[in-house]
């Protein structure tokens, strides 16, 4: 027998006033000690979804209105309120996510819708911040970055007794990072966005399975799976950054970060698969999951894993065809 769809929501106040509580703390914490918990910021979503899908729809968005008043009127009493406005940036993707679930498309398109509602409010958003400060936001950023550099070597030649050769060394180290970043800062932002996507895409739906499994039809995320046809951009962008000139090649890098990234995403799902599917400790499980993010030549193997299982399958969740069985 069906679990009853409505089994798992949430009833009573008290799960309101915890979610008030809670959306609250997550809206203002990062508002008010940013340089500590400003990466609250990124998780915003979570919670978002979480109460839309355990509240419905209407309480859901009453919760999270009145949330995103009542710390409205703090940070203007404290006067954060402009950070409050980036923060609330970050809404539109948790509602974007339960749109998706109850609509009941696969994890994968949820994933490319939210990625593009977060992408657009946040070129709105700086939009609007440049012509209110008739700034351009993207090459302040530039230049914050190449000033970042140039300082930061700067204090360490100061404070590091270094030779000569070791000082040119990592001045032309320095030179090479400023006229290599800008090319790249399209791909870098981009993943950025995608990677706030699948981070609260994926606690979501982990989230759900625990607790209220009869509310999402997504699979666990070791099942996930790109479509094979992805591959084919990535061996595209390459072939533009090995075989052609700039800044047709610059074009291919980016892709190629872009689409790395991605399949980083379906690395590690194979290996939440690999680990599942060996029994592994939980304790063991967090160890390796961290030795891969602290590890640049960890994310650089997933994404290959991921790219490999297109034609390797890993986990077997291709059908297999079915050889015929007709007579003669």
């Amino acid at each position: 027998m069906a679990i009853p769809y409505f089994q798992d929501r949430f009833t009573g106040r008290e799960p309101q006033l915890l979610g008030l509580i809670l959306l609250i703390a997550v809206f203002l914490l990062p508002t008010l000690h940013p340089g500590k918990m400003g990466w609250i910021t990124s998780l915003i979503p979570l919670p978002v979804f979480y109460y839309l899908v355990r509240l419905g729809k209407k309480e859901g968005s009453i919760l999270i209105r009145n949330a995103i008043l009542i710390s409205g009127g703090a940070a203007l009493l404290i006067g954060s309120l402009p950070l409050l406005v980036f923060s609330l940036t970050l809404v539109p993707l948790g509602i974007a996510f339960s749109l998706a679930l109850l609509n009941k498309v696969s994890p994968v398109e949820a994933g490319l819708k939210g990625s593009l509602v977060l992408g657009v409010v946040w070129i709105l958003f700086w939009l609007v911040f440049g012509f209110i400060h008739d700034t351009n936001p993207y090459t302040s950023l530039l230049n914050e970055l190449d000033q970042g550099l140039s300082s930061g070597f700067a204090l360490y030649q100061e404070n590091a007794e270094l030779d000569h050769e070791t000082q040119e060394s990592i001045r032309n180290a320095v030179e090479l990072l400023r006229n290599f970043i800008p090319q790249i800062l399209p791909a870098l932002l981009i993943s950025i966005i995608l990677s706030t996507t699948w981070l609260n895409l994926a606690l979501g739906n982990w989230l759900l399975k625990n607790h209220a499994a009869s509310l999402t039809p997504w699979p666990a995320y070791k099942d996930w799976k790109l479509p094979d046809t992805l591959v084919w951009g990535i061996i595209a962008g390459g072939a533009l950054l090995i075989l052609l000139p700039a800044p047709l090649s610059i074009l291919g890098l980016n892709i190629v970060i872009i689409l790395g990234t991605i399949f980083f995403f379906q690395g590690l799902a194979i290996v939440s698969s690999l680990l599942f599917k060996w029994s592994v400790p939980r304790p063991i499980r967090l160890l390796i999951y961290g030795l891969i993010f602290i590890q640049t030549y960890g994310i650089i193997l997933l994404s290959l894993v991921g790219i490999a299982d297109v034609w390797a399958d890993f986990r077997k969740l291709n059908p297999a065809e079915e050889e015929p069985t007709g007579t003669e």
